[in-house]
């Protein structure tokens, strides 16, 4: 077994996810969620000195993410940032080699969107100006679907069968008071066959939301995290895979089909677990084929036979393997820069038996998963409770 940072996740927060966050800007959105997460952890903004989250402004930098700006936010001289992938899993990943190396000790990681959504236009991050992606006019639901039809046409799979995804996270979150589409369902097959096609196979209801609202949390070693008046919820394993800079050249299945399958193997290898040890799976639901692929990379059966493993598999709260508890990115929420780290933040509740009605009995080992084969990248990150 390879060697792991020993830390520990010790402090979520999330503000109020909605399709507008009336009265408050990205920047108070998000001090707001890492308040939430200190008081969760019992610390204060003078017991953080790593940082990672892209500054949204107003003033600072202009050069993208600019984590430090938020140093003289806070108040406090910093020890250690993270302008790399500052949000969610590579974030998480590079704080612990940091807290292990000695670099730093307590680490703030935060993000999202407010006052920024509305109109018909779509979320700015959906067509980012890149080439090609500018002058043709493609956005993110286009890149993955590239990838989709290529895996309906190989492996001969109807679209029936992946839509059952939707139905079951969708209804996850139509059970929650907190997610975005709180009682607005529930859904069938039928409500996400016939909803209006965005780009093929995806319809409205195959794809995530866009919408605003904050997270945060805080990372700290073992040992510290053994002092703290909170459930021990460590990372025991974890690992990234690029391919290629995402949105820029469109995504070709062949290419990406598996991308993110030697992460895996890594996230395994270093905490000694197996897909058969999950109990609880956070994947990245930025549509419904997407959640299909990750069950291949992931290993609960082969490449091109997911379908044919949902067949025999309940993913709804109370089933055999419960996925995206919360409701996810199609139903509890998407935030932007926010949402990979809201996924760690319901795997972390999990563990903790704090989620209410949709706990999932003794859960002791939670994934999370961030990005996908559109995007050419994805990462993934084992937690356990103590």
């Amino acid at each position: 077994m390879s060697h792991f940072p020993r830390v520990a996740i010790v402090g979520i927060g999330a503000t109020k996810q909605a399709r507008r966050l009336e009265g408050m800007n990205t920047l108070q959105a998000c001090l707001h969620a890492a308040r939430i997460a200190l008081d969760d952890a019992g610390m204060t903004f003078d017991d953080i000195d790593g940082l990672a989250g892209r500054w949204p402004g107003p003033g600072g930098t202009v050069f993208h993410p600019g984590s430090l700006d938020w140093g003289s936010m806070l108040g406090t001289p910093l020890r250690w940032i993270s302008d790399t992938y500052p949000q969610g899993i590579p974030a998480a990943l590079e704080a612990a080699a940091a807290i292990e190396a000695g670099l730093c000790t307590n680490v703030l990681i935060l993000g999202g969107q407010a006052g920024e959504l509305g109109g018909d236009s779509v979320a700015s991050y959906t067509r980012p100006d890149n080439e090609f992606v500018a002058t043709w006019g493609a956005f993110t639901a286009a890149h993955f679907a590239l990838v989709a039809q290529r895996y309906l046409h190989k492996y001969g799979v109807d679209w029936e069968r992946i839509a059952r995804v939707a139905v079951a996270i969708r209804n996850n979150g139509n059970d929650n008071p907190d997610a975005v589409m709180y009682g607005r369902g529930p859904y069938t097959i039928d409500d996400v066959m016939n909803a209006p096609r965005i780009a093929e196979p995806f319809g409205l209801l195959d794809l995530c939301l866009a919408n605003e609202g904050a997270a945060a949390m805080i990372i700290t070693s073992e040992s510290r995290a053994r002092d703290l008046d909170r459930p021990v919820v460590r990372i025991v394993g974890g690992g990234c895979e690029w391919y290629r800079q995402q949105y820029v050249q469109p995504a070709r299945y062949e290419e990406i089909g598996m991308i993110g399958q030697d992460a895996v193997r890594r996230a395994y290898e270093s905490s000694g677990l197996t897909h058969e040890d999950l109990d609880v799976l956070q994947v990245y639901d930025v549509n419904s084929f997407e959640v299909v692929r990750q069950l291949e990379v992931l290993g609960f059966c082969g490449q091109g036979e997911g379908a044919d493993f949902l067949d025999d598999v309940d993913i709804s709260v109370n089933g055999d393997l419960p996925i995206n508890t919360d409701g996810g990115l199609m139903s509890f929420s998407h935030i932007g820069w926010g949402a990979p780290t809201l996924r760690i933040i319901e795997g972390v509740r999990q563990l903790r038996g704090e989620a209410g009605d949709r706990q999932v009995a003794g859960a002791r080992n939670a994934m999370a998963g961030g990005a996908g084969s559109g995007a050419q990248y994805y990462n993934v990150l084992l937690l356990q409770r103590d």
